[in-house]
């Protein structure tokens, strides 16, 4: 799936997540342009306020907190609310805490593309979810392009 449908199917679920389930807000969607490497969308509950990300190759989902700080690229992921899924109702695959916390060197590089052992060797992430949701641009990419808003 392209990346620009994969945009649309993220947002899509974001608002879908927000009309079924009362508590939930869907306020900011931001598009990956370059770097980082993954859609973002702030959403929050009744009890905490989100960042759910979407690596649009894989169609992968994984919940953080929100930055502490504007601009910050820590990422502290967190177990998905019950209302996550509704990712995977898209066709999306929503990634539980544990996993991303795997470290890198317990994952079977077999199960890894082709570009993501290259960012493995190249940038020694130390976690699963520092491989797969992260700032690093590959080659060829356009470094230095903004994220910008989602449509």
């Amino acid at each position: 799936m392209p990346g620009d449908t994969r945009l649309k199917v993220f947002r899509d679920a974001c608002h879908e997540a927000a009309r079924r389930t009362p508590e939930v807000t869907f306020y900011e969607l931001t598009e990956a342009v370059g770097v980082p490497a993954f859609h973002s969308a702030a959403m929050s509950d009744s009890a905490l306020r989100h960042r759910v990300l979407c690596r649009p190759r894989g169609g992968l989902v994984a919940f953080a907190a929100p930055p502490s700080f504007p601009g910050s690229c820590v990422l502290h992921f967190r177990e998905p609310p019950p209302w996550s899924e509704v990712f995977a109702w898209y066709g999306l695959r929503v990634l539980r805490a544990g996993a991303l916390a795997t470290p890198l060197s317990a994952v079977d590089p077999g199960t890894l593309d082709a570009q993501d052992r290259e960012a493995a060797l190249r940038w020694r992430p130390r976690t699963l979810g520092e491989l797969l949701f992260n700032w690093w641009d590959p080659p060829g990419s356009s470094a230095g392009r903004a994220v910008r808003p989602g449509r």
